[in-house]
């Protein structure tokens, strides 16, 4: 299940999202955020394509082959699933939060 997995936040450019705190010497005692992750490793997950993630060269749905030509939603659903399932997210608890509509005129 997704709920509660925290790590490093990123801003929308993809940048770690950083708040200096420092303490009474002025010594810096927190910087990075850390908070709820999933959507943000969900969205990197279906933005990649295989091979541009060096550490998984598998995991990138590649959906962008799904925009010209015929396709039916079970095959993009079941191609996000088996990469949500190699990063780690459950697609079963996720999927009412991603917009699987697809235009087939």
């Amino acid at each position: 299940m997704n709920i509660k997995r925290k790590g490093i936040l990123l801003s929308e450019n993809m940048e770690p999202v950083i708040r200096i705190v420092r303490d009474s010497e002025g010594k810096i005692s927190q910087g990075m955020t850390i908070g709820e992750c999933v959507d943000q490793e969900a969205y990197l997950v279906l933005n990649l394509r295989p091979g541009e993630l060096k550490e998984d060269p598998i995991l990138g749905p590649g959906l962008t082959k799904f925009v010209r030509g015929r396709i039916n939603q079970s095959a993009v659903e079941l191609t996000i699933k088996k990469h949500f399932d190699r990063a780690g997210i459950d697609f079963e608890s996720y999927k009412e939060r991603i917009d699987l509509s697809t235009n087939n005129s």
